[in-house]
């Protein structure tokens, strides 16, 4: 049984998709600290002293990433840096969807997930538990083995619109997660 492989082009969109998400995540939070820092208190799982530090690292981690996923595309000798780029968005995405799970399962429902890339909130749902998942499966498929196909004058032209598509995409869902009580009244989901 062999592995499974990643199309260099898929590998490449999912590395500028995710380097986007996490540079913009870690802007937005670092934007506007303070609010993030009240954010993360209100899931009650960080000493209160220690909540500017977290929130903090937070930022750090997320810009960490973004920018460890960019400089493995632009260095290809550094792929290493895109694999632990990879593995360091799973596991922080990981991290939120447990946040989140217990927070849930405590009856915390009316916590803004710190999400959105906007100022709406988005209370945390088990819609948002759903999200972070697919995202850390497109994490994963990033440290695929990448087959030996090389990239076509055509693929370099898909690849700005296939970038600009899924992140259409994720501020759709975003949207819709922000907006899900708009949508239907009576959900608690």
């Amino acid at each position: 049984m062999s592995w499974p492989m990643i199309d260099p082009l898929a590998q490449m969109l999912v590395a500028l998709f995710l380097a986007g998400f996490f540079l913009s995540g870690g802007f937005h939070k670092f934007r506007d600290f303070e609010r993030f820092v009240s954010l993360l208190g209100k899931y009650d799982v960080v000493r209160p002293n220690l909540l500017a530090l977290a929130a903090g690292l937070v930022v750090a981690v997320e810009t960490t990433i973004g920018l460890a996923l960019l400089t493995s595309l632009l260095f290809p000798q550094l792929r290493i840096l895109g694999m632990g780029g990879f593995a360091a968005g799973a596991a922080l995405l990981f991290a939120y969807l447990l946040l989140m799970a217990y927070s849930l399962a405590r009856g915390n429902r009316e916590i803004d997930c710190g999400c959105s890339f906007r100022k709406q909130r988005s209370l945390i749902s088990a819609w948002h538990l759903c999200r972070n998942g697919v995202l850390i499966l497109i994490c994963l498929a990033g440290v695929l083995p990448v087959t030996a196909r090389e990239l076509q004058t055509i693929d370099w032209l898909h690849l700005p619109l296939m970038v600009l598509a899924a992140g259409m995409l994720y501020v759709l869902i975003d949207t819709l997660l922000a907006n899900r009580s708009y949508l239907t009244p009576n959900s608690t989901a």
